[in-house]
């Protein structure tokens, strides 16, 4: 009977905050949005730009009432440039990503981007990188992309799952492509772990899936080596990755 009513009294609940999320997010892109479109229109304000999306996100995590937890850092992170992996479980995600890490870095994103409104500007203007899985051209030209990012110093951020999995926390499949760039270009990976953006907001129907305020808790693992490996190491490579990536929420279903 108790959980029935938490049940009831949840579905509002959950419809109100994802009403407030999106007015947020709309509202708050317009006002950022003509610095955004005038830091974008050149290459050397990139740097710029990406400190003012470190502003919004720090807005955005403040204001939906997203404070961010650190279980876990490397007490150092690589001086190079490096390959950073997450799991791929809400929206907020991104957002994240700008919050804890602060040397600049380049996103790579479906090519499905390109149609969100507002947001796209981040990928159409050249700042970061859209990939067309469905054209060999079209993913060529964003490998000689990425490629050229890590020669400029330039840490990669790839969703390996390439979408946000609609049975979170568990993992969806992984896409080769990621670690294939990190062994051609031998840096190496990051794994991270969103343990609990999933239930800030979860990818499921407008009453149904978790939603609402609460820690975000992110696990940032010591780095992977890829020095010496090759394109044959890269199953092994992505189960590794897989493994350490998933490994928290395995313990915390035993625990």
């Amino acid at each position: 009977m108790k959980v029935e009513i938490l049940r009831i009294v949840g579905f509002p609940l959950k419809a109100i905050y994802k009403i407030y999320c999106v007015i947020f997010f709309c509202v708050s892109m317009v006002f950022f949005y003509p610095f955004f479109k005038l830091l974008l229109g050149n290459k050397k304000n990139y740097p710029t730009a990406f400190k003012l999306m470190r502003v919004y996100a720090w807005c955005f995590h403040f204001f939906l009432f997203l404070p961010i937890r650190i279980i876990s850092a490397p007490k150092k992170l690589p001086e190079g440039p490096f390959l950073i992996c997450p799991n791929h479980s809400s929206f907020f995600d991104i957002p994240t990503i700008y919050r804890i890490f602060k040397k600049y870095f380049t996103f790579v994103g479906k090519k499905e981007i390109e149609k969100w409104p507002l947001f796209r500007i981040f990928y159409t203007s050249g700042m970061n990188i859209l990939v067309d899985r469905d054209s060999n051209s079209g993913s060529i030209q964003s490998m000689r992309r990425m490629f050229s990012e890590v020669d400029m110093k330039h840490s990669l951020v790839i969703f390996p799952e390439g979408t946000i999995t609609k049975n979170a926390p568990h993992l969806g499949p992984f896409r080769s492509g990621a670690f294939l760039i990190a062994i051609q270009k031998q840096i190496p990976i990051i794994p991270v772990t969103f343990l609990t953006n999933y239930k800030r907001l979860e990818r499921k129907g407008f009453l149904k899936g978790y939603a609402g305020p609460g820690f975000c808790d992110v696990i940032i693992h010591p780095p992977v080596s890829t020095k010496g490996m090759t394109r044959k190491d890269l199953p092994e490579l992505e189960k590794i990755i897989r493994s350490i990536i998933e490994k928290p929420f395995k313990e915390s279903i035993k625990s």
